[in-house]
């Protein structure tokens, strides 16, 4: 699965008191810009970038993460995905983001853009997503809404994946209950440790010298990032657990709020939400912010 932004296809921008949003809907449904004043909340992407990973924040559906050699058993039968990141052997963040965003209406300070998956080889199950972006004088609240379209019970995960501003003193706060481990493909590998494995990120901590690319189940819903720009706030809304992800030495800061751990499907079913046709089921996140 490919996609290009189409060309020529200006950024929408949002405003609201120093807030200001870019959307780039043709490329994953993503935002291409947070800032406040001349702050950025969320990393900026490049005007000729066309591609989610190189976004501000993308939205993940129907499942978060990585599926294990895209192969899990459902409903009685077996079912196959197709990579969609090159060689990667694990489809991985759903196919929402590699898809093109329909623009249902917007206004100075808040759009709605829509998914309509009709159902395939990448995904079984139709699906019709819609992810609302607002702005109002305190911050930025992302909302995304999965229906079930197909005419049986269907999982569908989702989150949010923002690409957080990464400084050199940058620190991290949140509480969770548990960290769950990775092997070398950054798969879940069934085992826990505590939450402040790699970092005291309870009490707010900077970033280690090693790879964090780890789901923390029974997160809190509340993180903060500190640097010397200010304080920025997030928050959570359906979202029991949280994928952080910030290599050594790297730019990226991901702080995702998601309904479900790493290949749920597979690894805990139980964790994966299950909705019925004609259902929905939705999660949100709140950035508000301040200047140093």
């Amino acid at each position: 699965m490919t996609m290009r932004r189409p060309a020529g296809l200006p950024d929408i921008v949002l405003a609201a008191g120093a807030w200001e949003a870019r959307l780039r809907p043709g490329v994953g449904g993503c935002l291409s810009a947070l800032t406040l004043g001349d702050t950025p909340v969320l990393r900026t992407m490049a005007d000729r970038a066309d591609h989610p990973l190189q976004s501000a924040c993308f939205p993940l559906v129907p499942y978060c993460n990585r599926i294990a050699h895209g192969c899990f058993r459902f409903g009685g039968r077996e079912v196959a995905l197709d990579p969609n990141l090159g060689d990667h052997p694990h489809p991985l963040h759903g196919t929402g983001w590699l898809r093109e965003w329909r623009v249902i209406r917007h206004d100075e300070t808040s759009a709605l853009l829509e998914d309509d998956y009709p159902g395939g080889a990448d995904w079984p199950w139709p699906y019709r997503a819609h992810q609302h972006i607002a702005l109002d004088k305190a911050g930025c609240t992302i909302r995304l809404i999965v229906e079930n379209r197909a005419d049986e019970p269907a999982p569908l995960g989702s989150g949010l994946h923002p690409y957080f501003r990464r400084a050199p003193d940058s620190r991290i706060a949140f509480d969770a209950h548990q960290m769950l481990g990775i092997d070398g493909d950054a798969l879940a590998d069934g085992t826990g440790h505590p939450a402040d494995s790699l970092a005291p990120w309870s009490e707010g901590s900077a970033l280690p010298d090693t790879l964090v690319d780890h789901c923390f189940t029974g997160w809190s819903g509340a993180a903060t990032v500190t640097d010397t720009h200010g304080t920025i706030r997030l928050r959570g809304f359906g979202a029991p657990h949280v994928h952080i992800f910030a290599p050594p030495g790297g730019e990226e800061l991901c702080i995702e709020p998601v309904s479900h751990p790493p290949d749920a499907l597979n690894q805990s079913p139980e964790a994966m939400p299950i909705v019925q046709p004609g259902c929905a089921v939705g999660i949100a996140l709140r950035i508000e912010a301040d200047q140093g």
